[in-house]
């Protein structure tokens, strides 16, 4: 599935929506910082909403806008604060990336369903939590993820990003980078091999010629054209971003 809303940062997938007028929560009326925020539990009308291990809720400010990820897509929109009450939203943006674990999307419509209902924000300690007309929501700063080593790492393709759209895989993707330089992985339909060096990166690439359905064919042509074409990489904890410079990215993570 696709979208055509904005996105602020490709290895994070988070989305910013680009709306509200600008305005720097003063000091006084700020719990939120300059924090990413992860949440750690959550209750909606008096029922425990089930969190997903390896799919994170996360929330962050930076000025008039609230963003993050919602256990399998990023989300962005405004968020006020203003005499001591938390306005967000009241619309959401966010990518349409559909996630198979059980949980995740039933987590994901319940959090984003939850946020406009929040009409308070406090610390309590070292946790952030948000309230509102029965919604409780409680946050711990997130971890700083280990960056992953780009050698040796099983990268898999999660995200292929072509201007402002992001999209889901049509079929699972690899990358491997040898020790030695040598590539092996997938394209989603054939095997990927080829060759990188750190200092001029990735060199012949090639692959089997199997057919497969038009939409992993698609996907492979792009795959292999910004392999191909002096793409820049980028690592930020567990997320490999390899861009061109026609705006297209391939976004794996780690596992």
């Amino acid at each position: 599935m696709k979208t055509s809303a904005p996105l602020l940062a490709l290895a994070a997938l988070s989305l910013l929506a680009a709306c509200g007028a600008e305005h720097t929560l003063g000091s006084q009326e700020d719990p939120f910082g300059a924090t990413t925020w992860q949440l750690r539990a959550a209750t909606v009308d008096g029922t425990s909403i089930p969190l997903v291990d390896g799919s994170p809720v996360t929330l962050f400010v930076d000025n008039a806008q609230v963003g993050g990820t919602a256990a399998c897509n990023g989300y962005g929109g405004p968020i006020v604060v203003a005499d001591g009450v938390v306005t967000i939203g009241p619309s959401l943006s966010q990518t349409e990336m559909a996630c198979l674990a059980d949980g995740v999307m039933d987590l994901e419509a319940a959090y984003l369903a939850a946020l406009p209902r929040v009409t308070s924000a406090a610390r309590d300690g070292e946790a952030l939590v948000l309230g509102g007309d029965g919604v409780a929501l409680r946050f711990s700063p997130q971890p700083e993820p280990a960056t992953a080593p780009l050698i040796g790492t099983n990268w898999a393709l999660e995200t292929i990003v072509e201007g402002d759209t992001a999209s889901t895989p049509a079929a699972p993707a690899t990358l491997v980078i040898a020790a030695d330089g040598s590539i092996t992985g997938s394209t989603g339909c054939n095997q990927l091999f080829g060759t990188y060096d750190p200092d001029t990166g990735f060199g012949t690439l090639g692959s089997t010629k199997m057919a497969c359905k038009d939409a992993v064919m698609a996907q492979e042509t792009v795959v292999l054209q910004i392999l191909g074409g002096a793409p820049t990489l980028t690592i930020d904890g567990p997320i490999l971003t390899i861009a061109d410079l026609d705006g297209r990215a391939l976004v794996y993570r780690e596992g």
